[in-house]
């Protein structure tokens, strides 16, 4: 969607300050300089009536929104001072509708571009499929821009941040991690209880299997995972979240009253968690009617309440005799301060930071493992309590020794079954431990088999790829420096002789490994029916017929799939020894007389783009030069300049390669390749991973 607005004063009477980017391999934290104008009565402002409005910068370091019905607005300026041109804004929630307005200049009119990021729509239809809205923005050096953010929400915490696409990996990376561990320790707790309520049909061990389900769905929600992974093509689910705070809270106060025996120990506190378990009932009615703001606020009210209400009666009973009430004491403080310490970050009483919004997981752990223990901590109180009556039966008359007896019998019937029982649970459990082995030595067969199966989709990748032998006949003088990061590549290199031209090509496609290898052979089929069926052979139409053939089979305009590929071509006349070249954004480089000449190509794609393939397509540049004997040419794709290493672990640069391949054109083309494989190793270090494929095709022609 684009959005005209003509310049004018009153759009730059805001008084933000602009966030520079001048270190490419850092994030910004950028919530605190932004400015923020919220939304008043409900009256939507749009995006030309908030070019007049004077932003606020509140200084903070997260957005906070909690139960408001009304929208709110970011500005944010920054500017590009680095190299590096890919940048992603992170508004570090997935929770609530964005609309982002990308600005956009055409013959002195400024337009926007929106973009929308919401949980209304489907998770498949977010530009990058995280838990978090990211969006990528495309910034030269120096360049400028102001990017406009509408959201609504009725439970919102988010810091805002840009940073390069590398951060987030790393950082994701770890969060991953640890958020698996605990879903797996939550499935875990869930499968062993519900087992062991099967086998001793204890009401508590039911409640607190409904707890852990919908506490770690409540968890899953409030994390983004849940969205991501369970309901992603249902997200009018998202508009009854609630729900799922409501029925574990209503389980947890359950088994509160099931395992303190509050009907006996304690009326008042009997009486207190059954109206807990009324007020979560009534926010059900208002998600399930539709009224998620208030849902959310009696949730957020009742919960933190009936923590101190819960602490409190574990802490009474403990002290009227009942001891397996210490267990809850332990598990509920950790448990309830987390609660506490996240809603308290909701209603931003406290401020909203990694411990605050993190904190309910680790106390949540913690409380599972003692509710847990307490259960079974039940049974020892119950054996402990018969050994005492025993004791005292001992010591009462004669007339009562039957009497004692009988019950001793009883309870000791009791203590073997309940013995028995766990011993079949435990006997469960070996088989289960004995079958997760198994099933690991499965997936590790199916690990050789998978990487059995790219090999060999290397040897046909190889087989696609043209010989050294044919290149050499043509170019005695040439090599090709051939890296790929996984077994299979994404980059690849094409050469073909159609009577007296000769076409060379150096093509980077999306991605690496196995799907860029797919990308690859899609695009060497496509490029040998365009050269050597069609019979094109000038450099800019083989781009264009390229461009046309990704689009059509990749269904481009039908579907979201945004795979293309960045390319070069130079098409030699051997008969009138003149050179064409072509370039989607990877050029050319030829040196003469030790000078490094470049040609620039086109600043577009071929395929992956759909604004351009929709409403905007461009024609590529054909550029056309006489060769000299002396003259050596350079395709390239863009792996060997953005390789991380060196003393201060950066990238590799455009500028330090440019200077490579001048001194490596004053070697024989025989040892280039040698030269530049030793100057990326050496770079790399011992510690640095290869990041994407590499390719360099150097060639000299002659008469």
């Amino acid at each position: 969607m684009i959005i005209l607005l003509c310049f004018s004063n009153s759009a730059f009477a805001q008084s933000v300050s602009t966030t520079f980017l001048s270190d490419s391999t850092q994030s910004y934290i950028i919530t605190d300089k932004i400015g923020i104008f919220r939304e008043e009565n409900q009256q939507e402002k749009t995006i030309e009536s908030i070019q007049e409005i004077d932003f606020i910068v509140e200084g903070k370091e997260i957005i906070t929104v909690n139960n408001d019905k009304n929208g709110f607005w970011l500005k944010i300026p920054i500017q590009n001072k680095t190299l590096l041109k890919e940048w992603y804004l992170e508004i570090g929630s997935g929770h609530g509708d964005l609309e982002f307005y990308i600005p956009e200049t055409n013959n002195s009119i400024k337009t926007y571009r929106k973009i929308l990021l919401a949980e209304k729509i489907p998770f498949s239809e977010r530009l990058i499929q995280t838990d978090r809205f990211l969006l990528p923005l495309f910034l030269l050096q120096n360049q400028s821009m102001t990017i406009f953010v509408r959201g609504e929400s009725n439970y919102f915490q988010a810091p805002v941040r840009i940073a390069p696409l590398k951060y987030y990996f790393e950082r994701d990376h770890k969060a991953d991690i640890a958020e698996g561990v605990y879903y797996g320790f939550v499935i875990v707790m869930f499968l062993y209880n519900l087992f062991v309520f099967f086998t001793l049909r204890e009401r508590g061990y039911l409640y607190y299997v409904g707890y852990l389900l919908f506490f770690g769905l409540a968890m899953a929600q409030i994390r983004g995972h849940g969205f991501e992974f369970l309901w992603f093509s249902f997200p009018l689910i998202n508009n009854y979240a609630p729900l799922f705070y409501v029925f574990g809270g209503i389980c947890a106060s359950l088994f509160l009253i099931d395992f303190l025996h509050t009907q006996k120990n304690s009326r008042f506190f009997h009486i207190t968690l059954h109206i807990t378990i009324y007020a979560f009932a009534l926010a059900g009615v208002a998600s399930i009617l539709g009224f998620k703001n208030i849902a959310s606020y009696i949730n957020q009210v009742v919960g933190a309440i009936s923590t101190l209400n819960s602490l409190a009666a574990a802490i009474y009973v403990y002290y009227t005799g009942y001891k397996p009430a210490k267990y809850i004491i332990v598990a509920w403080s950790g448990y309830l301060l987390g609660i506490l310490v996240f809603v308290l970050a909701g209603v931003d009483i406290i401020p909203y930071n990694t411990f605050t919004s993190s904190g309910i997981l680790l106390g949540s752990a913690v409380e599972m493992i003692l509710l847990s223990v307490a259960l079974a901590a039940r049974i020892e109180f119950y054996k402990k309590g018969r050994e005492e009556l025993q004791a005292k039966m001992l010591k009462t008359s004669e007339e009562h020794r039957e009497f004692v007896e009988t019950q001793n019998k009883r309870l000791e019937e009791r203590v073997v079954e309940r013995t028995e029982e766990l011993n079949v649970v435990n006997e469960e459990l070996s088989v289960n431990l004995e079958r997760l082995h198994e099933q690991n030595v499965v997936i590790e067969k199916k690990n050789q088999d998978i990487t059995a199966s790219i090999n060999y989709a290397k040897r046909i990748q190889d087989a696609m790829l043209p010989s050294l032998e044919e290149i050499a006949s043509i170019f005695p003088n040439f090599f090709v420096f051939f890296e790929p990061r996984d077994i299979v590549s994404g980059d690849f290199y094409y050469f073909k002789q159609i009577n007296q031209k000769v076409i060379v090509g150096a093509i980077d496609c999306t991605g690496h490994g196995v799907p860029g290898a797919f990308m690859s052979l899609i695009g060497n089929d496509l490029l040998n029916e365009i050269v050597e069926n069609k019979s094109v052979t000038q450099a800019s139409h083989i781009l264009d017929k390229l461009d046309e053939g990704i689009t059509k089979v990749l269904r481009q305009t039908d579907t979201q799939v945004r795979d293309g590929m960045d390319a070069a071509f130079c098409v030699y006349d051997i008969e009138t020894q003149v050179m064409e070249y072509a370039g989607a954004r990877n050029p050319l480089i030829y040196i003469e007389n030790e000078e490094l000449k470049i040609i620039k190509a086109d600043r577009q794609s071929i395929g992956g783009n759909l604004i351009k393939n929709q409403f905007n397509k461009k024609y590529f540049t054909n550029h056309i030069l006489n060769t000299h004997e002396t003259t050596s040419f350079y395709l390239f794709t863009d792996g060997f300049q953005d390789q991380f290493g060196g003393e201060a672990d950066k990238k590799f640069t455009t500028k330090r390669f440019r200077n490579v391949l001048v001194e490596v054109s004053k070697l024989p083309f025989s040892q280039q390749q040698e030269f530049l494989k030793n100057t990326l190793k050496n770079w790399m270090g011992y510690t640095n991973r290869q990041i994407d494929d590499i390719l360099v095709f150097g060639f000299k022609v002659g008469k």
